[in-house]
């Protein structure tokens, strides 16, 4: 299987990493997202990444998507639970996830296009949410003990931001999540896909 992806999503590094515990081999090939490939756009016509071709041919995008079909590959580690209760306790936590990726990501494009003149209040909004957010997690964090498809997604959004914005990583006001992040780090999976 073909994975297109960069090394600073931290959608594409949710993917990676779950390939890497599950024992599952990718080819990744490295998009430049300002000059996009033509084999990228002929697999995914939004142009976004991860997208991941299977060897059929067929392709999947959206990390969620990928997520669930790469942990339906094999048994262990589960990463999706089957019990229904905790199943949707897991996909939510991993969904709020996304969502602080898709903030933080949202903020730091604002400030990146515009540096000088970027919108004050748009900025306010989305650390708020980012604030938010991390508390949530920091709240729920019995559900992250274990691997699963939430602890891995949390962990790459936590990433994202100590990577990005680190002025708005859990140091800054969450300990117990910041604590719970450095430690979840040292797995091998998220060393190896350590943003730089």
């Amino acid at each position: 299987m073909k994975l297109f992806y960069t090394k600073r999503s931290p959608y594409a590094r949710k993917v990676r990493v779950v390939a890497l515990e599950k024992n599952i081999p990718l080819e990744s090939i490295e998009e430049d997202l300002t000059n996009k490939s033509s084999h990228l756009l002929e697999a995914n016509p939004l142009g976004k990444i991860p997208t991941l071709i299977l060897d059929n041919g067929q392709t999947l995008c959206d990390s969620p998507v990928i997520c669930e079909y790469l942990d339906s590959l094999k048994v262990h580690p589960v990463l999706i639970p089957k019990v229904k209760a905790k199943r949707f306790r897991i996909l939510h936590l991993a969904a709020v996830a996304d969502g602080l990726m898709d903030t933080t990501v949202a903020a730091y494009l604002e400030k990146t296009r515009h540096p000088e003149h970027f919108q004050e209040e748009f900025i306010k909004k989305q650390e708020e949410t980012i604030f938010r957010c991390q508390e949530f997690i920091e709240k729920n964090l019995d559900d992250l003990k274990e691997l699963s498809l939430a602890s891995i997604a949390v962990a790459c959004a936590i990433g994202y931001i100590s990577f990005r914005m680190p002025q708005l990583g859990p140091q800054t006001k969450f300990d117990k999540l910041a604590r719970w992040f450095m430690i979840f780090s040292q797995r091998p999976s998220m060393e190896e896909t350590r943003p730089g």
